[in-house]
């Protein structure tokens, strides 16, 4: 682990990776199910967002939050704030008072989840957009310019009852795929739906707005291998599940669920491409052309080597075998 990995004891609440050179941008990266504000990030002693990060965008400070990702109710009752619901808020509340205190409330923010973390951060995003404008969850969350989904599961099953990608998360990570479980959580089918076709609304409200300080970017990235779970391995979140039409590009990564989020070189191709989609989300708004993304030319700078970021995915989707 890296020197900046086992400095980070506390494990739980907002924890400062680095406070960069100058920094611009504040980046927060959020772990799923049993996850971890280290480990979650980290390949072969490789902590990226403290090791290689810091190297390729030296303006961002670094957040890395934790929180206690373990199922240890088993009266559920009438859940009146489920998992999904409490993580949210407390990010949002220690967010909010972090760049107060710091006087960067005008900060812009990225967003980097992995599983189930994605859905908290859908969860954050639409708490604070359906806010007052005065709220200190609205002032927060509009200085979003970009959300980075590795592998969050947005539908479990279209027919209620049947597996699908959050029961397969549940079993990778060893938790019973009960409804009472589901309903903890926050991910049951009813609340799932609500929570997905609420994301998508506030999402495309903000991507439609004429204003370009209200810019934002979504990328779904999805994995193409599949995952061992016992004798078996299966694709833990389908590539139907991973995306939400219309709302951002969906990009394959050549990993399976439990390495869609963990980088060990800088020269990793889907680490260049993460690195690619940042540089993308920090662009100005009048950079951009109004064309659609796919004909936008977005150049980064890639170890010396212009490429652009359209391209650039579509290369990597022809080698990527799904």
């Amino acid at each position: 682990m890296s020197d900046i990995g086992m400095a980070m004891a506390d494990r739980f609440g907002l924890q400062l990776v680095t406070s960069g050179n100058d920094s611009k941008v504040d980046i927060v990266f959020l772990h799923g199910l049993r996850g971890d504000v280290v480990t979650t990030w980290s390949k072969d002693f490789m902590f990226w967002p403290g090791q290689l990060l810091p190297v390729d965008i030296p303006d961002a400070r670094i957040y890395s939050f934790g929180y206690d990702s373990s199922i240890t109710h088993t009266e559920v009752g009438n859940v009146t704030e489920t998992k999904v619901n409490r993580v949210a808020g407390d990010l949002l509340t220690n967010l909010a008072e972090e760049r107060s205190k710091t006087q960067t409330d005008d900060r812009p923010i990225i967003i980097v989840a992995h599983s189930l973390g994605g859905l908290v951060a859908a969860r954050l995003f639409v708490h604070g957009e359906r806010r007052r404008k005065d709220s200190n969850a609205n002032s927060t969350t509009k200085y979003i310019r970009g959300i980075i989904f590795l592998g969050t599961p947005f539908r479990n099953s279209i027919v209620p009852g049947l597996p699908g990608s959050i029961s397969n998360i549940l079993q990778l990570v060893g938790v019973d795929t009960q409804e009472q479980t589901l309903g903890l959580l926050g991910v049951d089918f009813e609340r799932l739906n609500e929570l997905t076709s609420a994301f998508s609304s506030v999402l495309k409200e903000r991507q439609g707005s004429k204003d370009p300080n209200d810019k934002i970017d979504a990328f779904f990235f999805y994995e193409a291998l599949p995952t061992k779970i016992g004798s078996e391995s299966i694709q833990i979140v389908e590539k139907e599940s991973a995306q939400l039409p219309g709302c951002g590009d969906g990009i394959p990564v050549k990993a399976d669920h439990g390495n869609i989020c963990k980088f060990k070189s800088a020269k990793d191709d889907d680490y260049l491409i993460i690195i690619s989609v940042m540089r993308k989300i920090l662009m100005p708004p009048n950079a951009e052309s109004s064309e659609g993304y796919a004909s936008k030319r977005v150049w980064v700078n890639n170890f010396g080597k212009a490429v652009n970021v359209g391209d650039e995915f579509t290369i990597y989707s022809q080698h990527v075998t799904l």
